[in-house]
């Protein structure tokens, strides 16, 4: 009676002599690195991981793909961080992770964000005052009452309005890094 072999055993007869060059190796091994990187973006928002045990966690790729990982791991931190307060622990993972290259669009961050924060925080109290005294001139006044800013479509727009200088300076300079 003829042996009868599995599709399995087929196939490794048949790729036996199939090998993987150091070069597909490194790429298949960045590869699976780079399907980390959101994960370690939200593990940084989270607080779940430090920006020390991040670099550390980058230098375990092998030295000739290292500075590719971090570099995406940079520019996924970047693309991540807004204007919110949610999202600044990023800052320092990106401090720690960023070459040279990164110190305008990180020196841009810390200059237009407290700016943009100090005006919405300056026009948040001029809407809510607005709306207080709207609902108290309607005759709903009291210590119960509170203003809220999220439904006020004036308010929205003003935010907008103020946000969109700091996000098209960090949109700038983000591309020109992508460039590079």
């Amino acid at each position: 009676m003829a042996e009868i072999k599995s599709t399995l055993d087929l196939v490794m007869e048949k790729t036996k002599h199939l090998k993987l060059s150091p070069e597909e190796k490194l790429e298949m091994q960045l590869q699976d690195l780079l399907k980390k990187v959101p994960r370690y973006v939200e593990l940084v928002l989270d607080g779940a991981l430090t920006p020390e045990q991040l670099l550390d966690e980058s230098n375990t790729a092998p030295p000739e793909i290292a500075k590719q990982f971090r570099g995406e791991i940079a520019r996924q931190l970047s693309r991540t961080l807004d204007l919110s307060e949610k999202t600044d622990p990023l800052i320092p993972a990106l401090e720690i992770l960023a070459e040279t290259a990164w110190s305008d669009f990180l020196a841009e961050v810390k200059r237009c964000r407290p700016e943009y924060r100090k005006a919405r925080d300056d026009s948040q109290v001029q809407a809510q005052t607005r709306i207080l005294a709207n609902l108290a001139a309607a005759g709903i006044r009291g210590s119960a009452v509170v203003a809220k800013l999220e439904r006020d479509e004036s308010w929205a727009a003003e935010d907008r309005k103020l946000r969109q200088p700091c996000k098209e300076r960090l949109a700038a300079l983000r591309e020109a890094l992508n460039r590079r």
